[in-house]
Order: structure tokens, then sequence, then C-alpha cells
């Protein structure tokens, strides 16, 4: 008695042609998919210093201006200018993948 193969078919023999070029195709797979987690990765450490950065320098604006909202503000243009440059680069690093 033979097993009932849930598929439908047998898969192709890697001795195959269709064997063959389904385990290139898995293995392009595999290390697409390697490569897309490993940016992911990347993407995540660059946003988690950018968050850290945009937070310190949030404390040392305040620090400096000591409550005189004119050095405030300016220091603040400063701020925005870091946040903003911050977002265009991982904008653009989404934009890669």
């Amino acid at each position: 008695m033979t097993q009932l193969n849930p598929y439908g078919s047998d898969p192709p023999s890697l001795l195959t042609p269709g064997g063959r070029a389904l385990a290139r195709d898995l293995q392009r797979t595999r290390r697409e998919a390697a490569v897309a987690l490993a940016q992911g990765d990347g993407l995540a450490e660059f946003t988690a210093a950018a968050m850290n950065n945009t937070a310190a320098l949030d404390r040392h604006r305040r620090l400096l201006a000591r409550g005189d909202d004119f050095l405030n503000n300016l220091l603040a243009e400063e701020e925005v200018g870091f946040v903003l440059a911050a977002m265009t680069i991982q904008r653009g690093m989404y934009r890669q993948y």
C-alpha cells in the first residue's frame, strides 16, 4: 500500500531539470530573504540611533537655553534641521528596499 501524497503529485527530483531549477529558485529566495532581513535590521538600528540622538539634542537644547525663549527658538531650528535630515536619510533607506 502506498502513502497518499498531500500535494497531489511527487515533487521533482533534484536529478531532473525541473528539480534543479526548483533548487536554484529556493536558494535565490532564501538569499533574498536573508538580505532583506539584514537591511531591515540596519534600518531599525539607524532609526533607534536617530531617536536617541533626537532626545539627547532636545535635552541639550533645553539645558543651553535655560528658559530664554529667544535662544530656545534659535536652538530649536537647529534641532528641527537635524530631525529633517535624519528623516530624509531614513526615507532614502526605505526607497532602496
